[in-house]
């Protein structure tokens, strides 16, 4: 494994204990002090998931390219690189599509449970119209406005993931072919797909009469296309870092760059939702993410005493190799637990204090899940274990 993939692991486990701070809040905290906005923040972990993924599947296509190619240095022929694409999206398919069915079922089954046997609303209410569940279980739920995110707690990023996973092929050649030409061009291609995609959604939103606009937590919010730059900011880095990059790069000055995009994005993040910002939001973000992501492998790589690791760095790293387990059954937890808990703690017209109760349950949460993603991770191991080998 390439040493950079360390650090990779380390961001995805910021961004998995970002989303459940997040989702943690839902039914927990019920007022609107100062502090909820900036913890709704931690809904931006997935941007920092499509950011890492973009270099992460940079590897796994080169890594698989290497076996259809004729040598090391000769390119891909067109008939090479539609089988080796082929290959590609069928691995990333048999990776996210197990687990997301096994959860799937469970949480349809969940709430058949609670609200037609018990008569108890349940913290994810599946939708299950057949139209709904068929288009989750063949991935195509990122495509259509009404089953996006409705049939599978965060199912969108999954739907989303997957689409930006089946064009990756594309946008690997697309980056190839400039950086062939000119090193420094790559720069430009997330700057291009952030601006075609600010136009897209703009006429999206005309062509509708704004009801489909790009406000937070929306169809268009969630598109591929408005995720598509962050994702890009990965793929960019994966081919800066063939020459090294973040070790031309002072550390200093991506911290510094880190903590100006981060406040920047926060700033954002905060304002009301007008002129159209959340197509801006997410590419902020990543940018943010990405400046973290050239910091931390600067460190990892180039300083000539990095600072030891310690529990806690090894525990978020773990929670990163884990991520998807954990994406995957979170819900249970951070949703259907946490509803019922406050259902249980406010009968009888009880009350209590929600931010108190937040901190406090905060790292219990992370650690349940942390070991129930562990376990869901051994076992989506031993199914790709048994597909891969007809693969």
């Amino acid at each position: 494994m390439k040493k950079q993939l360390k650090s990779l692991n380390l961001l995805k486990g910021i961004g998995i204990l970002m989303i459940i701070m997040v989702h943690n809040r839902h039914f927990i905290m019920k007022d609107m002090s100062g502090l909820r906005p900036l913890i709704n923040y931690g809904q931006m972990g997935c941007q920092l998931f499509f950011m890492v993924s973009g270099m992460a599947l940079c590897y796994s296509w080169s890594h698989l390219s290497s076996k259809y190619a004729d040598s090391q240095e000769s390119p891909l022929t067109l008939r090479q690189r539609l089988t080796c694409s082929g290959q590609f999206i069928l691995r990333r398919y048999l990776r996210l599509a197990p687990g997301f069915l096994i959860i799937l079922c469970i949480n349809y089954l969940l709430n058949v449970l609670f609200m037609d046997v018990l008569d108890h609303s349940p913290g994810f209410i599946v939708n299950r119209k057949p139209a709904a569940i068929l288009t989750n279980v063949l991935f195509l739920h990122g495509f259509f406005p009404d089953y996006i995110n409705n049939v599978f707690p965060g199912g969108w990023y999954i739907g989303t993931t997957f689409i930006l996973y089946v064009l990756f092929p594309l946008f690997f050649l697309l980056f190839e072919k400039l950086y062939s030409l000119k090193r420094q061009l790559v720069i430009i291609i997330p700057v291009i797909f952030l601006i075609l995609n600010c136009i897209l959604l703009r006429n999206i939103a005309n062509a509708t009469s704004n009801e489909l606009y790009p406000y937070n937590n929306s169809f268009l919010y969630y598109f591929f296309t408005n995720q598509l730059p962050c994702f890009s900011l990965g793929i960019m880095l994966y081919f800066q870092e063939k020459t090294d990059f973040s070790a031309k790069c002072p550390l200093p000055v991506s911290i510094v760059l880190f903590a100006l995009t981060c406040f920047a994005s926060v700033r954002l993040y905060l304002m009301p939702e007008q002129n159209f910002i959340y197509t801006v939001i997410p590419s902020l973000v990543g940018l943010s993410f990405y400046w973290l992501a050239v910091s931390c492998i600067h460190i990892e790589q180039h300083v000539a005493k990095p600072p030891k690791i310690h529990f806690i760095t090894n525990f978020i790293a773990s929670c990163g190799s884990h991520s998807y387990g954990m994406y995957l059954v979170h819900a249970f937890v951070s949703w259907y637990g946490l509803k019922d808990l406050s259902y249980f703690l406010t009968l009888g017209g009880n009350t209590y204090n929600d931010l108190m109760l937040y901190w406090m349950l905060y790292l219990p949460t992370v650690f349940v899940i942390y070991v129930l993603g562990l376990y869901m991770t051994k076992l989506l191991d031993r199914i790709d274990n048994l597909l891969r080998p007809s693969t």
